[in-house]
């Protein structure tokens, strides 16, 4: 009678520990879940405003002009292929970019449209018959964490957004934590911690869906007590089910050699 309630009791352990091995946040780990009151929810509206200059930015700008005079003083120096990658203009701390034969402009605050407009107007007290382009270049963002490729990582548009940021990176170890990702954004010289849940399907619809320039991603991890736990969990089932197989075994054959006698 002994030897059988004690298989009971292991069969219920072993029961309880399988239960909560099998419970794993899966959840944590997929994008987007399809969950809650708004699960059936698919179209969503995100204000995509425009990026501003601020001061720091880098701005590839190239003059055209009728003039073969004016176009070879102010385009000699972009002959390479990746122009846009390596040439560019600083903007200060005062939001200023300096052109030559020009001096600086503000430009703090304005659109890639505005500034353009700007440039131009600008230029055209000195200059007739002349077109800007303004372009975004050297903008980067950084990932960390549970993260298949940690880095820096370049890009060219306005902005990009989170997921995108993270198909850089190559996407998520077995242990990100998709519901526990935190931004850090530095704005106007105030740097602000943002957290972000990835797994509701409400984040196309955030504030910080679309990243910006030197935006920081977290990627943080699953409970680490619960990675060691389930480790630790899977070793003693395996270990309890062979005692288990054992015992019962050994009560088989006690009560089979019994009962024969």
């Amino acid at each position: 009678m002994l030897n059988r309630k004690l298989v009971i009791n292991n069969l219920l352990v072993l029961g309880i520990l399988c239960v909560f091995v099998a419970c794993t946040p899966t959840r944590k780990l997929k994008y987007v879940n399809n969950r809650g009151p708004e699960a059936e929810k698919n179209d969503y509206y995100n204000d995509r405003s425009e990026k501003t200059i601020q001061p720091y930015d880098y701005l590839y700008i190239k003059i055209f002009s009728l003039d073969e005079r004016t176009n070879s003083i102010f385009n000699e120096r972009y002959s390479s292929t990746f122009e846009t990658e390596l040439i560019s203009y600083s903007v200060d701390d005062k939001g200023n970019v300096n052109l030559p034969f020009i001096g600086t402009i503000n430009v703090k605050g304005l659109t890639i449209n505005e500034a353009k407009e700007q440039i131009e107007k600008s230029l055209g007290v000195y200059l007739n018959n002349i077109s800007v382009v303004v372009r975004f270049v050297s903008n980067k963002i950084t990932i960390l964490g549970e993260i298949s490729r940690p880095g820096q990582f370049s890009f060219y548009d306005e902005k990009i957004t989170v997921f995108q940021a993270i198909g850089f990176a190559s996407g998520t170890t077995p242990y990100g934590d998709l519901s526990d990702v935190t931004l850090i954004r530095e704005k106007d010289n105030q740097i602000k911690y943002h957290y972000l849940d990835l797994t509701n399907k409400n984040i196309v619809a955030s504030e910080y869906y679309y990243l910006l320039p030197n935006d920081i991603i977290i990627i943080n991890p699953i409970n680490a007590k619960y990675r060691s736990l389930r480790d630790y969990t899977l070793q003693i089932v395996s270990s309890l089910l062979g005692s288990v197989t054992t015992l019962l075994s050994s009560i088989i054959l006690y009560e089979s050699l019994t009962t024969k006698e």
